[in-house]
């Protein structure tokens, strides 16, 4: 029976039935995200809460104090530590689990992600030790919170929270992919290796950079974490942005605060979106 509505009526129904649906979360985003960004980035021009316009100068004050710069540093340090071991080893225990027979244990490597902050720090200082007490794996000395160990440590307290989600995805992009492209593969020879480099990787490029983009989040996710490591004012290694911005605001510098939360935005959104041109950019070609 053929319908009474045109294709192309029906296909205009449902984009409007979608973005009927997604009106309320649009709106409570809108409350509570665009709306308190856009306030900061209006305030981020004005001298402290007065109506004294200095343009960016409070950006080039931002740029130039010595706490900032520590915290995006080890910002980028972490990142550039966690990202492709969470990136590589992710798709490796993923090539484990496509090829068990089992997927029941799958959702095993995502408990680490749903534990909370404290279960985590205490796992590390049953491992490593405190000033209190010995702990089960003597590589590190007893005030490793407050040394340049605590910097490495939490980067590996990130890498395995993040990490279940890197593997669930990287292995239900794999099941996604039909079995015929490596048949056909092996079948003109190639060997177990060319086909994950060949076949598997490029198919697998938008997963990838789902799991980077999580990654980064799972990154500023884990302040709780850092804050009951180090407090406050930890140790250097583990001084974060989100420290900076906690700290600014307990001084009520909110000048110097609506300047970092506009960068803390931007910037990850404008990498995000690059990353994004570029797989777009290397997909049509």
């Amino acid at each position: 029976m053929k319908s009474v509505f045109p294709k192309a009526s029906l296909s205009r129904r449902r984009q409007i039935l979608g973005w009927l649906l997604l009106l309320p979360m649009l709106l409570a985003l809108a409350v509570q995200a665009v709306v308190p960004f856009g306030m900061a980035l209006i305030r981020s021009v004005y001298r402290g809460m007065g109506t004294t316009f200095v343009g960016l100068e409070n950006y080039s004050e931002l740029l130039r104090n010595p706490t900032f710069r520590l915290a995006v540093g080890n910002l980028l340090g972490l990142w550039a530590v966690v990202l492709p071991l969470n990136l590589g080893i992710g798709f490796v225990l993923a090539l484990a689990c496509h090829s068990a027979r089992s997927r029941k244990t799958r959702v095993l490597y995502f408990l680490p992600a749903i534990l909370p902050a404290a279960c985590g720090v205490e796992i590390l200082s049953q491992l490593f030790g405190s000033p209190q007490m010995t702990g089960l794996v003597s590589l590190l000395p007893a005030d490793w919170r407050t040394g340049p160990q605590a910097g490495p440590v939490f980067a590996g307290l990130v890498l395995w929270k993040g990490l279940g989600y890197s593997i669930l995805i990287l292995a239900a992009a794999l099941d996604a992919i039909p079995a015929e492209y490596r048949e056909a593969a092996r079948l003109e020879g190639a060997s177990a290796g060319q086909i994950v480099r060949s076949v598997l990787l490029p198919l697998l490029r938008p997963a990838f950079l789902l799991c980077a983009v999580l990654a980064v989040y799972n990154s500023f996710r884990c302040f709780r974490e850092a804050l009951l490591l180090g407090g406050s004012h930890p140790a250097q290694s583990l001084y974060s942005l989100q420290h900076f911005l906690q700290n600014n605001f307990s001084n009520l510098n909110f000048a110097r605060l609506e300047a970092a939360s506009v960068l803390l935005v931007t910037v990850p959104a404008a990498v995000i979106v690059a990353l994004s041109g570029l797989w777009k950019g290397g997909r049509t070609r």
